[in-house]
């Protein structure tokens, strides 16, 4: 029998997962799954928001069951946003937000440790007005742009597209939009490939496959129920869909939205920075033809 801490930071909240029971190689595979996002152990720092009892029990492994490969388990969920339980593929959960706190017998495996991560931090998100997205988070001329779309819009190819053109990028796959009093600021996430870092919010851009480079802005009324089929909401429950609703229709009168038609290819920058709000991002693709002034600077 063996206890692991493992501490993660995910948008500014301290995350405590106590590890118990036949736990130690879940927690060396949750701390390399977590680079980047662990902060020191909680007898360090005390000040965590949010902490997880996990007892992890390999008796409980389902069919195909696989210790790092990563995919959403099919669970069933009752509760609101005060507290909720979770149940499926051999877990067993109850999460309180109000106290701060839950509990868990799960499996060895990465696949529901991440899920009792994203629904603890996302129910906390929620209750605040904040709230994950289904979306590659990239830094265009300073601001923190949201690619977003279902699984297989394009996100990761968005993504990878981006890094090779030099653009930092903050995730490609569940990006977090944080709600402030006096701004909308998008942090990365673990989830995946991202780093720890937000920035202001430029925008949020839904993809669309097509031939040719287009871009077009949305009115609120047409962005909403596509970023909704997008999704990110943590649990398939009516106080979980309410809040989402709530928080992406807040998000979507702070930050402009634009449908994107892209092919996998640069070619879509092009098509962004023909927008008068990113005139001013240059790409590398674009920047490698723009003339040089005497001097050796653009």
């Amino acid at each position: 029998m063996t206890q692991a801490d493992v501490v993660l930071r995910i948008a500014n909240r301290r995350l405590a997962l106590a590890l118990e029971g036949t736990a130690r190689e879940l927690a060396h595979h949750a701390r390399e799954r977590y680079r980047g996002f662990l902060a020191p152990p909680a007898a360090e720092s005390p000040d965590v928001d949010f902490t997880l009892a996990i007892r992890v029990d390999p008796a409980r492994r389902p069919p195909g069951w696989h210790p790092v490969h990563v995919t959403n388990p099919p669970v069933t969920a009752a509760g609101d946003l005060s507290r909720a339980t979770i149940r499926g593929e051999g877990a067993e959960a109850e999460i309180d937000w109000e106290e701060r706190r839950g509990s868990a017998t799960i499996p060895d495996s990465l696949s529901h440790l991440d899920l009792l991560v994203r629904v603890a931090l996302g129910g906390a998100l929620l209750r605040e007005g904040s709230t994950f997205l289904h979306a590659a988070g990239v830094v265009l001329d300073g601001f923190a742009v949201a690619f977003s779309g279902p699984s297989g819009a394009g996100k990761s190819t968005i993504a990878r597209l981006c890094r090779e053109e030099g653009l930092e990028i903050l995730c490609d796959e569940m990006l977090v939009a944080l709600s402030h009093p006096l701004a909308l600021r998008f942090r990365g996430t673990p989830f995946w490939n991202g780093t720890d870092r937000e920035g202001p919010a430029g925008g949020i851009f839904l993809l669309e496959h097509g031939p040719e480079p287009f871009v077009e802005h949305l009115a609120p009324d047409r962005a909403l129920p596509r970023l909704v089929a997008a999704g990110g909401c943590p649990l398939d429950l009516p106080a979980f869909q309410e809040a989402f609703f709530a928080a992406l229709g807040n998000l979507l009168r702070r930050a402009p939205a634009y449908r994107l038609v892209f092919r996998p290819d640069p070619s879509f920058l092009a098509a962004i920075r023909s927008l008068p709000e990113f005139a001013f991002f240059v790409p590398r693709s674009a920047a490698r033809s723009l003339p040089r002034h005497p001097g050796g600077t653009r």
